[in-house]
């Protein structure tokens, strides 16, 4: 016997916030197609309307003609953590903005989709309060629409999913309840990807490191803005705990051949300057020197190349490191957004790594289990997620810590500090983590604060 559609009285409309008017009719009409409710309205301002929305409690769909800004997710995602309400969003545009928001909205619990259709099905099954809809037994759907749903099939916890009698794909809550339409199979795949990868996201609190010497750095950043050398960077974020190596800055050879002998022979030996770094030009750097007269030399070598490369750069010396062994590096760039939450970009620091662009973004603090889901989307996440499940905790749990007391100071600093990069967090063999370049980029606040009695005397 075929499966019927539900014939119950129909619900209120489901609004959904659109900034273009081809989209809010789209919106309509694929909505009418599978008997779902949809009140589109175009709005010069998508995201507040649609907050708004979310804040009384009301699920909420947001289509836009554009990649959503990650400021923007993480309105319409406090909205949703306040109120407790659900948000599906369709963002159009180039393939990689699309992705890169779809990871961060998923990460704030925000159901993304680079479809109208698939949102359609999404708010759908909000509507209709599907619970993990997509472990829903599949023993209604015939075999090539299980393989166009790339669906397993979970059980009864998940609903059930079954094929309607016009070839669409419907969803119901017991075995033999009517069934909701949802849409065709690929459209609904895409929609319950996106809710399993929105599943289970919690409002992060605020990254808060106790017994921080607030003023050892507010002295290295205060000043012009500026980006801090690659040691005032370490200074700045030294108070905050943050896993840094042995190391000296060292402005002549014989105290740089001094300090490498009291740290340990091999060193690393690598330029200090505010205008040259490292990560822009590794062959001011030299690993595995291993006697005092081999120091001074790549000193001299150092800093000869690197006054020839730039004439103008100031140079600080070189810092002289003790040796550790990473098995992976990795790049981190963290940024303040509004409410305390940080905008970070992560990914492969080594050179295949950055010749594929092998990164994605996220919103901390995270969870350690976010956190692990944000390394997953690397292509290359083995070199850091592989080994036994005991080796797996520990580096986890290395770069948790070390992403929560970033976190803690570009928040405590948000007002100061225009972004915060460390290239490479070397992931060690023994699962530790280690900061080995750092630069911090302090903003205005200094100057407007300075210039701030002036004017008002003036006035």
């Amino acid at each position: 016997m075929a499966e019927r559609r539900a014939s119950a009285s129909p619900p209120p409309p489901i609004p959904v916030v659109c900034d273009d008017a081809d989209l809010a009719v789209e919106c309509a009409r694929l909505g009418a197609e599978i008997d779902l409710a949809i009140a589109p309205s175009v709005s010069r301002a998508p995201i507040e309307e649609a907050a708004t929305i979310l804040g009384e409690g009301r699920a909420c769909g947001v289509a836009l003609s554009r990649a959503a800004e990650p400021i923007e997710l993480v309105t319409l995602a406090r909205a949703c953590f306040a109120a407790g309400s659900s948000c599906a969003i369709v963002g159009l545009g180039e393939r990689a903005d699309i992705e890169d928001r779809a990871a961060i909205a998923a990460d704030l619990g925000i159901v993304a989709v680079d479809e109208v259709r698939p949102m359609v099905a999404a708010l759908a099954l909000m509507r209709a309060g599907a619970t993990q809809p997509w472990s829903a037994s599949t023993r209604g759907v015939p075999a090539l629409d299980r393989a166009r749903l790339q669906l397993r099939g979970g059980g009864s916890t998940g609903g059930r999913l079954a094929r309607l009698d016009d070839g669409r794909i419907g969803w119901g809550r017991a075995a033999q309840g009517e069934l909701i339409a949802l849409g065709e199979p690929r459209d609904v795949r895409e929609a319950l990807r996106a809710m399993r990868d929105a599943a289970g996201a919690t409002p992060p609190g605020r990254a808060v490191m106790e017994g921080v010497d607030e003023r050892a750095a507010t002295d290295v950043l205060f000043g012009p803005p500026r980006a801090l050398s690659d040691p005032a960077s370490k200074a700045a974020l030294q108070p905050y705990g943050l896993p840094l190596p042995v190391e000296e800055l060292c402005s002549s050879p014989s105290r740089a051949a001094a300090e490498a002998a009291r740290i340990g022979f091999p060193v690393r030996i690598a330029l200090a300057s505010p205008d040259l770094r490292i990560w822009d030009h590794p062959d001011l750097a030299v690993d595995g020197v291993d006697n005092a007269a081999r120091v001074r030399d790549v000193f001299r070598q150092i800093m000869s190349m690197a006054s020839e490369r730039s004439p103008d750069a100031r140079l600080l010396g070189v810092t002289v490191t003790a040796t550790t062994t990473p098995i992976a590096l990795l790049g981190v760039r963290a940024m303040p957004l509004e409410g305390g939450w940080v905008l970070a970009e992560i990914g492969f620091a080594d050179p295949h790594g950055l010749a594929s662009a092998d990164r994605t973004r996220t919103v901390l603090p995270a969870s350690a289990e976010r956190l692990e889901r944000t390394l997953a989307r690397l292509r290359g996440s083995e070199l850091v997620l592989a080994g036994t499940p005991a080796r797996r905790r520990t580096v986890l749990e290395a770069i948790d810590d070390a992403m929560l007391r970033l976190t803690a100071f570009v928040d405590r600093r948000r007002d100061e500090i225009v972004s915060v990069e460390i290239r490479p967090l070397a992931i060690l063999v023994g699962g530790g983590v280690e900061v080995r370049e750092a630069c911090v980029t302090v903003g205005e606040a200094f100057v407007r604060r300075l210039d701030a009695p002036a004017r008002g005397g003036a006035g």
